[in-house]
């Protein structure tokens, strides 16, 4: 997901970019140590789905990621920035990492290439490209951190250049990642096709990239953005085609879906937008006496309402309903489960629908 505007600084905290990943600041942690973290995220037969959730370096992020209630089987924290030396930059929060250890739900270090104003092509080529050597041994020196299941690589907005170079270095990091029995998830952006003209999504050869990670998190959200026209951020027709493409390529029980706890609400008469938690929402509706409709095709909420300056408004985004009917995707799809971006962003009733389809 790309960096979007929000409506206030509490979200600002919790949304300060999309994964997948992002600017995950950094919690109270310590240093990487060496040690063989706990990997195993399927059984035999029929395994369970995952429900993978992610969190930022926030402490309204965090206290979800450490709610015993938030029903995740396993925690991507989003406090790791690559850097263009081939360094990492960030600390793993040691109070999460245990707490998760004891609940019997895994840990990911999730690291991006998130530069001072969003993701940064340049940083990403020079930690897969210039200074590659440097990048795979300092992952792999995190990847040993204990109570630590695997990696999370979220780069994005890679220069289009870089598509075989990303391949290769997912294919040397996994290697060397599964030799210490670490597991690879990739971050990735949603695509219907692999179209050398689309410059966000040619860098990431899904079949390629499928062949050597554990895990591909399809972002299949941000259909609509607060940079374009309104519509449904992950209507279930368009997750459909987009997931439909990435398991024609990339086994199904390898593939998790994207979730969104936000909406955006777009200002019609100045053409503008911004992210709105979906816990934040009924309050939304509740102080403009909007009323909200459906369209059952997305499975999706909206509704329009004038602001105080007179400025129209339209806003979209999930209920319970519409978010069960899109995780049951990872049911009738065969993929290995979902997740979810981002924790801290929800309520009690984003989890219903969901831990329903996924139960």
């Amino acid at each position: 997901m790309k960096v979007v505007g929000f409506l206030s600084a509490a979200c600002v905290a919790l949304m300060l970019s999309g994964c997948g990943g992002g600017d995950g600041g950094s919690g109270s942690g310590a240093a990487v140590q060496t040690n063989t973290p706990t990997t195993s995220t399927k059984t035999a037969g029929a395994a369970p789905k995952v429900l993978l959730g992610y969190a930022l370096g926030s402490s309204a992020s965090m206290a979800s990621a450490m709610n015993a209630a938030t029903p995740v089987t396993a925690i991507s924290v989003d406090v790791i920035r690559a850097d263009a030396n081939g360094g990492l930059n960030g600390t793993l929060p040691t109070a999460l990492l245990s707490g998760n250890q004891a609940a019997g739900k895994l840990s990911y270090a999730c690291i991006t290439n998130h530069g001072a104003s969003g993701f940064d092509a340049d940083i990403g080529h020079a930690a897969l490209v210039t200074n590659r050597a440097a990048t795979l041994q300092n992952i792999v020196a995190l990847a040993h951190t204990p109570g630590l299941a695997g990696i999370n690589i979220d780069f994005e907005g890679l220069y289009p250049a870089d598509r075989a170079a990303y391949s290769t270095f997912v294919a040397d990091l996994a290697s060397q990642l599964h030799a210490i029995s670490s597991t690879l998830i990739l971050s990735v952006p949603p695509k219907v096709a692999d179209t050398v003209s689309n410059t966000w999504t040619w860098p990431y050869d899904f079949a390629s990239l499928g062949q050597s990670a554990d895990f591909l998190q399809v972002m299949t959200y941000d259909q609509h953005d607060n940079l374009g026209a309104p519509g449904p951020v992950a209507g279930l027709d368009w997750m459909q085609g987009v997931l439909q493409y990435a398991i024609s390529v990339v086994p199904a029980g390898k593939v998790l879906l994207g979730l969104p706890a936000y909406g955006y609400d777009w200002n019609r008469t100045t053409n503008t937008g911004i992210s709105l938690a979906f816990k934040d929402m009924q309050s939304l509706i509740t102080a403009t006496h909007a009323v909200v409709q459906w369209d059952s095709i997305s499975q999706s909420a909206h509704f329009n309402y004038i602001a105080t300056d007179g400025a129209t408004h339209e806003v979209w985004y999930e209920t319970p309903q519409g978010l069960q009917a899109k995780a049951q995707l990872a049911n009738t799809l065969g993929l290995a489960g979902a997740s979810v971006w981002v924790l801290g962003s929800e309520d009690a009733n984003f989890w219903t629908g969901i831990s329903a389809a996924l139960k």
